[in-house]
């Protein structure tokens, strides 16, 4: 992190950044998995500049999710979390779109 966060708000952005880019029917068959994502984030309270957290997929295991280099609970199996998770950073409606073209190689 590059400066400090409530990890509950950083739970609700990520939901909000799913939510954005899907359907709605697809979006509420990921309403448990993302609950449980916001969980992950509201049991930390808040994130401070230099704390890291990730999100890997793992094939034949899951999206598995750590917060300060500790994996958090049981990977999420379905590929569809791990696939709407990245929608938030190259997905039609992007939280950064100058950080999706970099991600996606193009050019300013």
């Amino acid at each position: 992190m590059l400066r400090e966060i409530d990890a509950a708000e950083l739970g609700k952005l990520f939901t909000r950044g799913v939510e954005s880019n899907m359907e709605k029917a697809s979006f509420s068959r990921l309403i448990p998995g993302l609950m449980r994502m916001s969980q992950i984030f509201t049991d930390h309270k808040k994130l401070q500049p230099g704390d890291t957290f990730t999100v890997d997929w793992v094939p034949g295991t899951g999206t598995i999710v750590t917060v300060r280099g500790v994996p958090q609970g049981e990977p999420f199996k379905e590929p569809e979390f791990y696939e709407a998770l990245m929608r938030i950073w190259i997905g039609p409606n992007p939280a950064d779109w100058k950080l999706k073209d970099s991600l996606l190689g193009k050019t300013a």
